[in-house]
């Protein structure tokens, strides 16, 4: 009978099997369906079931990085993507979000994740802005608003659903410079799970080429086994 980590480590390496080599959209689309997540789930919903799939494979400490927009050094912090994804759930009873135009209450549509797919093909970011805004407001065209009410719409859509940007308020170590870093949950997770395979692999193919083992055979020893055989092996 395989371990936790054992079925960890596979499905990490089954998650990659399906998402590498692929286009950003195709893999996101991957990780979401992992996460069990639906075409109508509103992006925070999205993040959610990214965060506690994140959970499942790599555990509650979630290392991270970001680049300081004032120096440009790099700042690791730590968060907790358990307390993360809890703190995304959707409620139930969320009302739908409207905002006062020319006069008469429009109700909005919240993005969900159906839409990204469908800008995938938008040639950059601001035309995908544009285009989700549109989605969002039903029958109103969204060349008819100023931008002060373009702004009051994200605003609104921001509050109804807070999960959809993640970010974490920082101050630079270098330079003690403050600012908001922003973390875009699907290509972060991609890149412990690409890093992860990629390890795997490489354990894979050092015992192999040792030993003769089979990737079966050598994914089904205990962790603590396989590193003391890497060392044998002089490769760890």
């Amino acid at each position: 009978m395989l371990s936790a980590a054992a079925r960890r480590e596979q499905d990490i390496l089954a998650l990659w099997d399906q998402a590498a080599g692929r286009a950003r959209h195709q893999r996101d689309d991957a990780l979401l369906n992992a996460a069990g997540a639906v075409p109508t789930d509103t992006i925070g919903a999205g993040n959610a079931a990214l965060l506690a799939l994140r959970t499942k494979l790599f555990g509650a400490s979630w290392r991270l990085r970001a680049a300081c927009p004032a120096c440009h050094g790099d700042c690791e912090f730590t968060a907790d993507s358990a307390a993360l994804a809890d703190g995304l759930a959707p409620q139930a009873d969320a009302v739908p979000p409207r905002i006062a135009i020319g006069g008469q209450e429009l109700t909005l549509r919240l993005p969900v994740l159906s839409d990204l797919a469908n800008l995938a093909a938008a040639p950059d970011s601001l035309a995908a802005a544009q285009s989700l805004l549109a989605r969002c407001l039903g029958d109103m065209p969204s060349t008819a608003l100023d931008q002060d009410t373009r702004d009051r719409i994200e605003a609104e859509l921001e509050r109804c659903d807070p999960g959809a940007v993640i970010a974490f308020a920082l101050d630079c170590p270098d330079c003690s410079h403050s600012w908001q870093a922003v973390i875009d949950i699907a290509p972060a997770l991609w890149a412990e799970i690409q890093a992860a395979a990629e390890r795997s692999l490489l354990e894979v193919d050092a015992l192999a080429r040792e030993y003769g083992w089979s990737e079966a055979e050598v994914l089904a020893l205990p962790q603590a086994r396989r590193a003391a055989y890497l060392q044998l092996a002089g490769v760890s």
